[in-house]
Formats: structure tokens, sequence, C-alpha cells
């Protein structure tokens, strides 16, 4: 069962694993924290106010670690899917949106470290393009990465077989 597999396939695998959990942990954490947590501070601000400041600084912390261990991850498994025959034009394409996805999550990251997360207030088109280019943006797009990142297995497979 495991005796075909070699310490390359292991360490792979490993980084497969690596980059997947810290993924669900940034899109998790951040579905979390748009959906239930503002929400509840929007509700409640004052009693909220003192939970936010220490949860804040935590999924700072895990936002972090989640973007350099993607990154690391995802450097690694690029370069070796680029080594291999079996990957098509589909595949290239594919990977290309991702990165450029991914980029700009990371972009949207650090520009709202810059504001400290806060939106855009106001009413109009001014709050629709907080909506859609807030944190908001950043779950969805988070979540379009995921789907991207199935769709690239899947031509990947299709290509070996």
């Amino acid at each position: 069962m495991f005796g075909d597999l070699t310490i390359i396939d292991w360490f792979l695998m490993l980084v497969r694993w690596v980059h997947a959990v810290s993924a669900v942990a940034w899109v998790g954490g951040s579905i979390f924290f748009a959906f239930v947590l503002r929400p509840v501070s929007a509700a409640n601000p004052g009693a909220m106010r003192p939970v936010m400041g220490s949860i804040g600084g935590v999924y700072r912390e895990l936002v972090d670690a989640s973007i350099i261990a993607i990154i690391v991850s995802g450097v690694i498994m690029m370069f070796n899917r680029l080594t291999g025959d079996d990957a098509s034009v589909a595949w290239f394409i594919v990977l290309g949106v991702k990165l450029v996805i991914a980029f700009w999550m990371f972009y949207m990251v650090w520009r709202f470290r810059q504001t400290s997360f806060q939106s855009a207030a106001g009413t109009g088109i001014f709050s629709r393009l907080s909506w859609l280019l807030g944190y908001n943006a950043l779950v969805a797009f988070g979540v379009i990465v995921f789907f991207l990142a199935t769709l690239l297995r899947e031509l990947f497979e299709a290509g070996i077989r």
C-alpha cells in the first residue's frame, strides 16, 4: 500500500496538505469573521469591542502564517507540475487565473492592514463599492480560488490518464 510511495511523493503530499490546511484556515477564518463576528460586532459594538481587539491580533497571526505557508507550498507545487509533461494549456490558463486572484487577495490583505480593515461608510454607490471591493470580496475570491484549485487538480489528473 505505501511501498510505491517515494520520499518525494511523501514530501509532495505533505506540501499539498500544508497548502490545503493553510487555505482552509485563511478562507474559513475569513468567512467566520465576515459572516459571524462582524455582524455581531455591528449589532452590539460596545460589548464586542474588547473581544474584537483580542480576536483581531490572533486572526492577523493566522492570516500571516497561512499566507507564508500558501506561498511556499504553492511555489513548490507549481514547480513540481511545471517540471512534468502532464500539464495542459487549460491547466496553465487556470493556474494563471488562480495566481492573479491569489496575488490580488494578498494585496487586499496588505491594503486592509493599512486602513485597519475599515470599510468605507456611507450609502448608495460607496456602500456597494465597499461591499464589492472590501472584505466580502476577499472571502468571495477565496472561495473562487478553492474552486480553481479543484479544477487544476482535475485538469492535471485528466492529463495523466
